[in-house]
């Protein structure tokens, strides 16, 4: 009888397996965050197309497959957060149709937070945009522009993203109803895996770290080309910033603690160097003395570079992990690792003006989305 009960555990023990636990539901994830994506999207280019610039009209489908294939890892995020909040409150398991439907709600809802604020980042860059248009109007010799026509802009925008809101919601809501009643009234919120116990598992904070650094570093040499005719030693420096991050990227994921001190060094260099040159401007270069204009891709590495460098400090102060601490859930472990993913995304498409508006237009654009 005693051996009988012992040959489990020996069993377990000499096979390293250990004891199922929720793991993110990768397919479930990406399949919600693509329909409510490109559904969003759909209605955006369709309000621009109403009450948009005319700029960003031209040609409304490859609009439409880059902006939402951009924000798709935005929505991931959202997905996965509205997930966790689900596992949290009513267990791995959706047994009941009405925990089912809450879930269901919940995905549509953060979905919604998303498609709004795209449709909000995109109705003020129209805006932008027209009152430029009225500008450049009144200095090529036309009358002067009536304030009023600024006011019913902006009130047009305002009501279409009013509009918009409302449209989305439903939109997401019946999508994700759609989705759910198409795999049989079954929406997995976690998955059970049997995993092989390992000693070496690398730290999710290393994960995000390197997750973040390659982002920088992508976003980095997508901006060398630009910057070739214009500086090239801007093009040497930004071509060696990758190159560090993406070496101290890899690195981090060895586990060791030397690589810690590099990604500090990698992101107070060019953090320091991109509010000098937004604040007072560089006192070397072609501008010297010119603060630059802030764009959506230098944010994105601004925002990567200041989480590498707190969640770097944070691994030089205190253990990588705490012997006999549980682990976060997977959920949760995944999702700083996804808003890197998400931020550098972005920050990647910002380094193309033509990314955002019109598809056939590769000039420069009137916004300034070079990063430094």
């Amino acid at each position: 009888m005693i051996e009988k009960t012992a040959l489990p555990s020996s069993v377990h023990g000499r096979s390293g397996v250990a004891p199922g636990r929720p793991a993110v539901p990768w397919l479930t994830v990406v399949l919600l965050a693509v329909v409510m994506a490109f559904a969003d999207g759909f209605w955006m280019v369709v309000l621009r197309g109403a009450v948009g610039a005319i700029e960003r009209t031209q040609e409304p489908f490859a609009s439409w497959l880059h902006e939402s294939t951009a924000v798709l890892p935005l929505f991931m995020l959202a997905v996965l957060a509205a997930l966790t909040l689900a596992l949290r409150w009513f267990g791995p398991v959706l047994s009941r149709p009405r925990t089912v439907m809450a879930t269901g709600l919940l995905v549509a809802g953060a979905g919604t937070l998303v498609g709004i604020a795209e449709i909000a980042a995109s109705s003020a860059w129209d805006y932008q945009l027209q009152l430029q248009l009225m500008d450049s109007m009144h200095h090529g010799g036309a009358a002067s522009p009536d304030p009023s026509l600024g006011q019913a802009s902006l009130g047009l925008q305002l009501a279409a993203l009013g509009y918009g809101s409302a449209i989305i919601l439903v939109t997401n809501v019946v999508a994700i109803g759609w989705v759910v009643a198409i795999r049989g009234g079954r929406l997995d919120v976690s998955r059970t895996r049997q995993r092989t116990a390992r000693s070496g598992r690398i730290d999710h904070r290393r994960l995000f770290l390197a997750a973040a650094l390659f982002g920088s570093a992508g976003i980095h040499a997508a901006v060398v080309p630009g910057h070739l005719a214009e500086w090239p030693a801007a093009s040497l420096f930004f071509c060696v910033l990758a190159a560090a991050e993406l070496a101290v990227g890899l690195l981090l994921l060895g586990g060791k603690r030397t690589p810690l001190l590099a990604a500090v060094a990698l992101s107070i260099v060019p953090l320091a160097l991109w509010s000098y040159s937004r604040t007072a401007g560089l006192p070397f270069g072609p501008d010297a003395g010119v603060p630059e204009t802030v764009g959506l891709a230098d944010c994105a590495a601004g925002f990567l570079e200041l989480g590498t460098l707190l969640a770097a400090v944070v691994l030089l102060r205190g253990k990588e992990r705490i012997p006999g601490r549980p682990l976060a859930s997977a959920h949760i472990r995944s999702l700083p690792v996804v808003a890197a993913i998400a931020v550098s995304v972005l920050g990647l498409a910002g380094t193309s003006p033509a990314w955002f508006d019109d598809p056939g237009n590769s000039g420069g654009g009137s916004v300034n989305m070079a990063h430094h």
